[in-house]
């Protein structure tokens, strides 16, 4: 939906001084067609999601609440709105308040935010008003890549407890990074961004997040995907880095497999120092192989790594972009059940918000002196 007119007449007054907002937000589940009604855990039933424009992220429908509306009326309008759902809610599940965030025209704002517990009453979703790119229902054993805070959400309100789940201390969180809005996940700061390090000071510069056009690379990109390897095996401090003899190989490693499909990546595109346009940010994905499981018959497991972004272009969300094509590939388009990465402490919270955690096991490594 745009923005709400309220807003628009209090920003004509405060302009970008932050505003302290309400949002709901909504877990709209219903009974999976042709099964029987189950618990709220069960794989018999089925959670309404929308995709976001502006970032691609899978999560349930949420608004700002308008001024005297009940809270629980605004979680049903927005689903009407959203998804063309009919909804009524159940229950409050949880009450949190949200980091401060700056949008990318440099107004401030600040959410208490309430998520609903929400009964579909009738209607079949899809993306109505244009802010989302696609709407649909998902089973709860079979859900899309969802970053941790929006699976806090659905554990609260799918979870058995007749009360909602609330703070009594205040969250440390890192400000909420322009252009997302309320009912997003905390989106790429400085601090979870692969290739950069980590910031907390206050005069830390606020990010700008404009819409991300991602695309998936070919052959022809193989010279780039090698300089922005090398650009973050520089910033990590890896010696030989600029040495020219690893960095053809690279080239001829990627085309060759980017040509075979064994290895995928997605990039974006922007003006580079030489004058042409091409890859500034990039994410590549290829297949471990290991004995079949039962949980995983064809024994292939997932793998991201190379996730690097030219100096000029961090911090707008393009490392979280080309993640998250990458893990939309692994999840609709291979037959894996596990991806894995290795994270260095900066980028380590923007894959946890994305929905990585640590392994059931801790892998040991016997390393061999050659």
């Amino acid at each position: 939906m745009a923005t709400p007119e309220f807003i628009l007449a209090l920003r004509e007054k405060i302009g970008t001084d932050p505003l302290w907002l309400t949002g709901a937000t909504a877990v709209v589940v219903r009974d999976a067609p042709g099964g029987s009604a189950a618990s709220a855990g069960s794989s018999a039933r089925e959670v309404l999601l929308v995709r976001r424009a502006d970032t691609g992220a899978w999560s349930p429908v949420g608004g700002i609440v308008d001024p005297g509306e009940e809270p629980a009326v605004a979680a049903a309008r927005e689903v009407l709105e959203e998804a063309a759902v009919h909804a009524e809610a159940v229950r409050l599940a949880l009450v949190e308040v949200l980091a401060p965030m700056t949008y990318a025209n440099g107004d401030r704002a600040q959410y208490l935010d309430l998520v609903f517990l929400m009964r579909w009453v009738g209607g079949e979703p899809y993306p109505a008003d244009g802010e989302n790119l696609e709407a649909a229902w998902f089973p709860l054993d079979a859900l899309p890549p969802l970053s941790a805070a929006v699976r806090a959400r659905l554990d609260a309100a799918l979870s058995d407890e007749p009360q909602a789940r609330f703070r009594t201390t205040p969250a440390d969180h890192p400000p909420l990074a322009a252009g997302a809005d309320r009912a997003s996940s905390p989106v790429e700061t400085a601090a979870d961004t692969p290739d950069e390090p980590a910031r907390r000071d206050d005069d830390a510069p606020a990010r700008t997040l404009e819409p991300v056009t991602v695309r998936r690379a070919g052959e022809g990109d193989a010279a780039a995907l090698t300089r922005l390897r090398r650009l973050m095996l520089q910033a990590m401090g890896v010696p030989r880095a600029d040495e020219d003899d690893w960095q053809a190989t690279c080239t001829r490693w990627f085309a060759e497999r980017l040509a075979a499909g064994t290895v995928v990546a997605f990039v974006v595109d922007g003006d580079r120092g030489d004058g042409t346009t091409g890859p500034v940010a990039c994410a590549v994905g290829d297949f471990q192989e290991h004995a079949p499981e039962p949980w995983n018959p064809s024994g292939r497991r997932g793998h991201v790594f190379n996730v690097s972004t030219e100096p000029a272009y961090r911090r707008r969300g393009y490392a979280r972009a080309t993640v998250m094509a990458l893990m939309t590939w692994f999840h609709d388009e291979t037959e894996v059940t596990r991806v894995g990465l290795s994270a260095t402490p900066d980028g380590r919270a923007m894959y946890e918000h994305l929905g990585f955690a640590e392994p059931f096991g801790r892998e040991l490594v016997w390393r061999i002196a050659r």
